[in-house]
């Protein structure tokens, strides 16, 4: 069975559900100056597709089915029972080990769609979810001497971090996953299987909007991301990080996402987004 689009998404949302960690508590003001601290990832919850934020009208023509896929007789699941035939497509493009290591493997695609779709609102909670994350744990490391005190409403010292660089390797293998997949094949599979995509579209309340306007508005956010090179400063007011910078804490779910995954990271995510961007 031809690769299916969904696998080159999906794994560039690798941490789309994991951007609000809880992380340790520093010990108190006699410890070290400089430390790296292991951050919990979120429990995972079964899907109930939340509400959405309604996307920026964007006119682009809708994709046709009119694909190679379908000279190969492969039958188009209904929603409901496609979770096999996405996760068999998957494995040809990822093998079956990483699919069964990495993919959620219920709801695929509602939980895909409900992703793209809430990249551009301020956060995506953990249970529309479609990947596993990454290996390890999410890294920071304390900013013990900031250039500014941050204090909250009470007067109290707000923790400052840096994401550690070290943190970044983690989501190597993702991207690396990504550039692999070929666009073309890419492409022809996700027209073929639109009808199911845009079903799961409007099943989240959009009547009359279509699934490929919303793809590619949020690929379009992503490719605005703003190239970092100076350090990704955090603060963490309460049980979760937040950025320390108003400007990137103001910043799309998606965008920052790829601020996590670090510039080298984050370019070679965005040239193969502007390749499928340009198919599309």
């Amino acid at each position: 069975m031809k690769n299916w689009v969904i696998g080159a998404i999906l794994v560039l949302l690798v941490a789309a559900a994991y951007y609000y960690f809880k992380v340790y508590q520093p010990t108190g003001p006699g410890g070290p100056t400089t430390k790296t601290l292991a951050v919990e990832e979120p429990v995972k919850k079964q899907l109930r597709v939340p509400e959405t934020i309604s996307p920026e009208p964007v006119t682009e023509p809708q994709p046709q089915p009119e694909t190679g896929v379908e000279e190969e007789n492969i039958p188009l699941p209904t929603l409901v029972e496609s979770d096999p035939v996405v996760l068999e497509s998957l494995g040809g493009l990822l093998g079956q080990s990483a699919v069964a290591e990495r993919i959620v493997n219920d709801n695929v695609i509602s939980r895909f769609v409900a992703t793209i779709d809430m990249l551009g609102g301020r956060q995506i909670p953990a249970i529309v979810q479609a990947i596993e994350g990454p290996e390890g744990k999410f890294l920071v490391t304390l900013n013990a001497n900031p250039e500014t005190v941050i204090s909250n409403e009470a007067g109290d010292l707000i923790p400052q971090f840096f994401i550690d660089p070290a943190n970044f390797s983690r989501y190597t293998p993702y991207v690396e996953a990504l550039e692999a997949a070929d666009s073309a094949q890419l492409i022809e599979n996700y027209r073929f299987f639109y009808p199911l995509l845009q079903e799961a579209y409007r099943q989240m309340g959009y009547a009359d909007g279509d699934f490929n306007t919303r793809l590619l508005a949020t690929i379009d956010d992503l490719l605005a991301t703003p190239a970092i090179t100076a350090p990704v400063a955090l603060i963490k007011p309460e049980a979760y990080f937040l950025y320390t910078d108003p400007d990137l804490e103001s910043r799309s779910a998606g965008q920052k996402i790829l601020l996590r995954m670090g510039t080298e990271n984050a370019a070679r995510v965005k040239a193969k987004l502007a390749e499928i961007r340009a198919a599309l």
